[in-house]
Order: C-alpha cells, then structure tokens, then sequence
C-alpha cells in the first residue's frame, strides 16, 4: 500500500519516515502524576495531552467563532458554516497570523482557555497560583496557509523561562488540516539555544523564525517531525525552548487553533505581554520595522 504524504512547507514527506512520524508521544497516561508530567517536560520539551479541556465546551468556541466568520464572508456559503470550508475567493491569502483576530475572541474561546480545566492543570503542574497572558493567538489557518519553524522563547522571552504554550485545536483536525508539528529532540540543541535561542525578535529586529526548510533538522541536527490527529478537548504543552512549526493546510477547510501561554503568578511577566491590555509586539509587527533575513541570522549564529 502506498505511504501517506504530507506536506510541510517546501518538502514532502511520507508518514513514518525518517523525517515525519504521525506517533506523538502521549503524556496522557500520566495526567494525574505531576512528577511524571515534569519529568516528561524536563527530556521532551512538550507534553501531549489527550483530553485536556471539556470537548463540548471547545465545540461551542468552534461554532461561535465559525458563526462570525460565516457573517465576514470567509467561509463558502454552499456548506453548512460548521464544515469550516473555505470561501473560495482567489484573493484570499492563506495565512496563519494572529492579528486581525480580535472580533473571533468570543466568551466560549476564553471559557476554554482560561477555563477551570486548564487553570486546574497548570496550577498542579507548576506548583502554586498560575496566571495567563490576556492575550489569545488565535488561528484561523485558511487552504495552502502553515506555520513556521520556531522557538517560542524568541517572542516572549523577557520575562520567567518557566513559561508554557498551550496549544488547543478547536474542533477535530486531521494532519492533512496543518496540524502542530513538533521536532522530537530539538530542546536539547545546545548550540542552537545559545544563540537563535538568546534573540528577541523586537530588540534584534529577526524574522523570529529559525529555518524555512523542515528536511533541515533533520538532516543537520538529527530531529524528527511528530505530529497527529487531533480531536476536540486534546492538547498540547511547550516548554519555551521546542522547535515546533505545523504542516501545510492541503484541504479546503480552515484549521481553528489557539495558543495561550500560561506561567507562576509569582514570576516576572515579559511587559510586551503583561496586564489587561498588552502591548505586544512593538517593532516585530511593526510595518514600518525592517526585519533581518533569516540567511545574515543563520551567518551570525554560524548555524
């Protein structure tokens, strides 16, 4: 039987390959063992959370925001607005940025993310009163649209380094949707954390990203792509320091995700994120700011 591609970027690789497995490492048979879910995060990086959230609560976020989405035009008008399928404008960029999100924020989103599920879980997991930014990064990742290949720590890295991104899907998202995807080893990188790793893409002015070629880690510094098929109430925790990006988008259907990042009341809060209303990125989304090519970083980084 023929193997299974994926898209991911400019390359394509077959599932259970060398380069991508579709087997992510599964925390959730240690859900209600706090040492074993450290202990996991300590030599893997990430941990993935079958689970996680209440599924009919994701659902309701899924229907609202589909629901405002349907009334912007973005979905095709000839499928019931839950099919998530694009509208097929040939002028519609596929993107997976967070701006320009705001009005799909609803009360059922954030009764997810800020809901007592996951506050519960990081407030065992980090040992005391945990806090989240007010701020959600919100994806609605359209056809041919991905994400790139990052370290979250280069975004928001002023603050503790004991800072967690909870990556939740919002609704059922088979790999084909452009699912996260996670480079199994890359936390260990030394050289890499040492210096792509040290950069603020505000102060730096770097396009933040680390590669544009998946085969890359690979080939040159021995990771392996992992992801899966993810259903509703699942999740998945990244330490700062995990190279993850996500596979193209081949379907005709939008891939609704939301990251949020979660840390120790007690902790020093990175300001561009901090209080009710942050700031952001001030010179990052500036588009105004010229911003390095990745080619003079990866020089300078001699990487």
């Amino acid at each position: 039987m023929a193997s299974t591609v994926y898209t991911m970027g400019p390359c394509e690789f077959e599932a259970e390959s060398r380069y991508l497995t579709l087997q992510l490492p599964d925390s959730t048979p240690h859900i209600d063992n706090v040492q074993a879910l450290r202990n996991r995060m300590a030599e893997d990086g990430f941990l993935f959370l079958r689970g996680l959230h209440c599924a009919d609560a994701v659902m309701k976020a899924r229907r609202d925001i589909l629901q405002i989405m349907a009334r912007q035009g973005k979905l095709d008008t000839r499928y019931p607005a839950e099919d998530a399928v694009a509208n097929p404008d040939p002028n519609e960029v596929a993107t997976s940025s967070v701006r320009g999100r705001e009005m799909l924020k609803t009360a059922s989103l954030r009764q997810v993310v800020y809901g007592e599920p996951v506050m519960r879980f990081f407030d065992r997991f980090l040992g005391g009163r945990s806090i989240s930014f007010n701020f959600q990064w919100l994806r609605t990742t359209g056809p041919g649209a991905e994400s790139t290949i990052h370290y979250d720590i280069v975004y928001m890295g002023r603050g503790t380094h004991k800072l967690y991104t909870c990556w939740t899907p919002l609704g059922p998202i088979p790999p084909e949707m452009g699912t996260l995807a996670i480079c199994l080893r890359s936390n260990t990188w030394h050289d890499v954390r040492q210096t792509y790793g040290q950069t603020d893409v505000d102060r730096d002015r770097t396009c933040g990203y680390f590669s544009d070629n998946p085969a890359e880690l690979v080939d040159k510094f021995g990771g392996q792509w992992a992801t899966t098929a993810f259903e509703p109430g699942d999740a998945v925790i990244l330490s700062m320091h995990i190279m993850h990006a996500s596979l193209t988008n081949t379907t005709r259907k939008y891939r609704i995700s939301c990251d949020t990042r979660y840390q120790l009341a007690g902790d020093p809060v990175d300001d561009r994120w901090a209080g009710p209303a942050p700031r952001m990125h001030d010179a990052f989304w500036n588009p105004d700011t010229e911003l390095e090519s990745l080619e003079v970083s990866r020089r300078k980084w001699r990487l």
